[in-house]
């Protein structure tokens, strides 16, 4: 299982880092999955497409799958 900073996270499915910290700040996004490593939030792989889901029921800014992919 590949692990990715909060702003890798971000910049894979094309949303705002903050965005991502306010899930895990107000805890929809469960801590024991996302641990800190040397002061880091570490999210894995296979929950950005859980987290896509999440930033866009709330309305937040996302790119298409197809759109983060190439950038």
């Amino acid at each position: 299982m590949s692990h990715l900073t909060v702003s890798d996270a971000a910049r894979e499915i094309g949303a705002r880092p903050r965005d991502i910290s306010s899930l895990l700040y107000n805890r929809e996004i469960d801590d024991a999955a996302c641990p800190i490593v040397n002061g880091r939030r570490m999210i894995p792989r296979e929950l950005l497409p859980t987290i896509r889901q999440m930033l866009a029921a709330k309305g937040r800014p996302i790119q298409t799958v197809e759109a983060a992919t190439v950038a």
